[in-house]
């Protein structure tokens, strides 16, 4: 028999586990609710739960933001030399769509990060948690 903890732990391992288009505090606080819990224990354990979760893809996401726009600065720092040369319209091009691909990568990856802090800070304020 589960006591009440270990119901919420699982069905916060559970909720992880799955896949979803856009991440929502509220979506697992309503699943906890569901569960069993009561409602200001699942809001504070659900702000826990994403609260771990935002670390663990901070530190995944993060350090990969870093290497990809770190390879944009030095794909953009290749094409400033390779400027005043023209004859190289061919290897210019390629470092441009790198450049371009790398940066646009970072970007979305730290808009996703920023995406999910605003999501648990909201989260929170309404709550007041």
């Amino acid at each position: 028999m589960e006591t009440g903890n270990e119901a919420a732990n699982t069905i916060v391992q559970q909720y992880f586990s799955e896949r979803h288009k856009q991440w929502r505090v509220a979506d697992l606080e309503q699943r906890l609710i569901a569960g069993g819990c009561a409602p200001q224990d699942a809001a504070l354990q659900a702000s826990v739960a994403y609260d771990a979760y935002f670390s663990r893809q901070l530190r995944k996401k993060g350090i990969k933001v870093l290497v990809l726009l770190g390879l944009a600065t030095v794909f953009l720092i290749r094409i400033l030399l390779m400027a005043n040369k023209l004859g190289n319209v061919a290897q210019l091009s390629v470092f441009l769509a790198l450049t371009a691909a790398t940066l646009v990568d970072g970007l979305i990856e730290g808009i996703k990060l920023f995406q999910l802090k605003e999501e648990i800070s909201s989260f929170k304020d309404l709550r007041r948690l």
